[in-house]
Parts: C-alpha cells; structure tokens; sequence
C-alpha cells in the first residue's frame, strides 16, 4: 500500500482545483482497506474516501485526516454468466466495456460515465435512463471493525443515493446481474450514447459533470440556460456554453470560483424559478 504526506487533491480531481490532504493512501486489496481504517481510527483521523475525483469538488484548503483512494490500483472484474463480480476502483466505462465482449445487456448507459464502481453504487449513478442501484446483485462492504456483505434484498437506493451513504461504509467489491443480450445491438446502444455525450457534453474542458441533481418536473441545463447564466463566469470557473448544466474549468479555477458559481446559479434560479437546486457533485475538504 503507498501512502502520501499532503498531496495536492487538484491532480486526483477531474476538475483539477482542490487543496492537499494530510495524508493519502492507495489500497491494493480488501485486507489493506481494512488496515488503512484501522489506522485512522487509532490516530483519531476523518477518512474521505475518493475514485477517480470525477464526480468531486474538494476546497482549496484541502482535506483534513485521511484520504483513501480506490482506483486504477484497486480495479480487477471478472464475467461469469450473466454476472460481472468487479472491485470498486473499476471504471464503469470499462465495465460496461466487459459486458458487451461478454453479450451482457443492461450497463449501456455507463459507457461514457468517468467515475468508478464504488463511487457509482454509493450515489446511485445513472445516465440516459440507467442506473447502477437496479443491477447490484451483492456488496462486499468495510468497516474498522468488520468486512460484510450486503445481499441484493439489503440495498437500498434512491435516485443520487443508496444504503452506503447512510450507513457510512466503504464498497470494496461488488456484483453486477446483467442480463443476455445481442452483442452487434448492445455495441451499437453504446456507440449511440457515447456520440451522444460527445455532442452535448463539455468533454474537452475540465470539470465534475453534471454540477446539480434533476428536481422533479425540471431540467437543469435548460432551466439555468433560460435564467440567462450559459457563459458566466467566476473566475476560472463557468457555465459551459455547450451544456448548461456543467461547470468547467477554463483555466486556473480555485474551489472557490466554483462554489461561487454553484451558490449564484442556486440564488439566481430560486429567485427566477422558485426552485432549489442541489449539487449532484460531492464536495469535501476544509472549509
């Protein structure tokens, strides 16, 4: 396991802003997880848990304690049947890669999703109509105390949450039930919806993706597209001009740029809309 004293948490995030955390480590296996608790507990130390910072905004102040990575280091899936069993430093994009070579439906939607397995099952990630809470067959789950496991009956989810934000585990591991599909059919569902992000989305400038969760009867980018705010800026930080609902970094963007533009977009679209907009991407660290 590798661990890391202050480490600049702006090259871990897919928006590139963030302070450094005290301290970083990045597990290989399950064992390690559990070791990497275990000693933040006896050294009284907050954990933050992270992917591949696709997904978060961590302040320039940076992250306090410890910060557990699960990534590239900590990603191996294997399919058997209609099953895909895969640790939580997956790439779903890659996952859903696997599926197809192996005629697995149901995981075309996750194609052109950056973040990984664990960070999709904690906040119930979805795109285009899917979502990974349906798909969850079982969780292997670490505690300090314990590693479990969570059958598909004990997982519950809601939209842009589940079971593990409540509880306040970490997923190491999980399997996916997907079902047979057709192989030419499946690679041209993916093919569609990865031309698809790349038509609407700002994936040539840096950023979380979608910056807010969808309210009820509402469309985001649209919605804030109408309040006039495509374009504006706080410093480095800007509604993307191709897709409203995102905030991208033009260039030396701070946390703060960002958190500015997420509170004015909030105040502009209550006072225009009366509605409350939340942030679907996580923000952490110091305040």
């Amino acid at each position: 396991m590798e661990w890391f004293k202050n480490f600049p948490m702006a090259h871990l995030t897919s928006l590139g802003v963030g302070g450094p955390a005290d301290l970083l480590c990045k597990p290989r296996t399950i064992g390690e997880v559990h070791e990497a608790l275990k000693y933040a507990r006896e050294h009284q130390l907050p954990v933050t848990v992270i992917g591949y910072g696709s997904n978060l905004l961590v302040t320039d102040k940076g992250i306090r304690g410890l910060v557990i990575q699960l990534a590239e280091h900590f990603a191996k899936a294997e399919a058997a049947g209609t099953k895909i069993r895969a640790t939580a430093g997956c790439l779903l994009s890659s996952l859903s890669k696997l599926a197809a070579r192996h005629s697995l439906t149901g995981l075309e939607f996750a194609v052109g999703i950056p973040g990984s397995l664990g960070g999709a099952v904690y906040m119930n990630a979805g795109a285009y109509g899917g979502e990974i809470g349906p798909l969850v067959e079982e969780i292997t789950w670490v505690t300090p105390d314990e590693v479990g496991v969570w059958k598909k009956s004990e997982f519950s989810y809601g939209y842009r949450r589940s079971r593990v934000q409540e509880e306040r585990v970490i997923v190491a591991e999980a399997v996916i039930e997907l079902r047979p599909g057709n192989q030419s059919e499946i690679l041209a569902k993916m093919k569609e919806l990865q031309e698809k992000r790349r038509a609407c989305q700002p994936l040539d400038l840096p950023s979380a993706g979608s910056t807010f969760k969808r309210p009820p009867g509402y469309y985001v980018g649209p919605m804030i597209e109408a309040a006039n705010l495509k374009g504006y800026r706080i410093g480095g930080a800007e509604v993307s001009t191709k897709h409203a609902g995102f905030i991208v970094n033009t260039g030396g963007a701070t946390a703060q740029d960002v958190l500015a533009l997420i509170a004015h977009i909030q105040k502009t679209i209550k006072d225009k809309f009366d509605v409350d907009l939340q942030p679907e991407l996580q923000i952490v660290g110091e305040k």
